[in-house]
């Protein structure tokens, strides 16, 4: 990778990049309160899952064909994109992120990027900016890891060094993930990651919240 495209992905991927993705726990937020995550093990176990089984292999998977498509493909990546998100607040962590993505990306780059799902906008800005794809799939994905284990740290509450434990702890899978992402066909999506998505449609209704989803 050069220096160009790293820099633009040490940007894009960053939390002080404007998306809003703070604000955003994945369903982790009512795990904590209902006690199902409740320390750095409980967390690891969550996310490793969420990764392997859940939104983090299909954005991998859906980010590699966005870098590819053009035209009606592109829309139809779109489309697949929101019918794979299970409640209405993975639809709005998606949506809404990827429409600040484009909108900020397009304002900096100056290409036009139409509002998409986030993992959809980045491959299509990727692909636009030159940037390698097998160094953008592992890099989103520790991003997308990194996140919810912010969460988790003021959530639990967890100490940084513990939640950069999990995050360490990860990496390998990370990569294995993404390696697979990259080949992989749109027939290879799919979720097994059914707490999780309930978890996220539970969220919708817990009294008090401090996270969007």
């Amino acid at each position: 990778m050069s220096t160009n495209s790293a820099h633009k992905l040490l940007a894009w991927l960053s939390p002080s990049y404007p998306i809003g993705a703070y604000s955003y726990s994945h369903g982790l937020e009512y795990a904590i309160d209902a006690g199902d995550v409740h320390d750095a093990h409980s967390l690891q176990i969550w996310l490793s899952d969420v990764l392997q089984y859940g939104a983090g292999r299909n954005d991998a998977i859906l980010l590699a064909h966005a870098y590819r498509a053009d035209g009606d493909a592109l829309t139809e990546l779109c489309d697949l994109a929101i019918a794979l998100s299970p409640s209405a607040e993975r639809h709005l962590e998606t949506t809404a992120q990827g429409a600040a993505f484009a909108k900020v990306t397009s304002a900096i780059t100056g290409h036009d990027i139409s509002a998409m799902p986030l993992p959809v906008a980045l491959g299509v800005a990727a692909r636009r900016e030159d940037v390698p794809l097998n160094d953008l799939i592992p890099l989103y994905l520790h991003s997308f890891a990194a996140n919810i284990i912010a969460a988790g740290v003021r959530f639990i509450p967890l100490g940084q060094t513990d939640g950069q434990r999990v995050l360490h702890a990860l990496f390998d899978q990370i990569d294995d993930i993404a390696k697979q992402a990259e080949t992989a066909s749109l027939d290879d999506l799919g979720s097994a990651c059914f707490w999780s998505d309930i978890a996220s449609m539970k969220h919708e209704n817990m009294t008090t919240r401090i996270f969007r989803t």
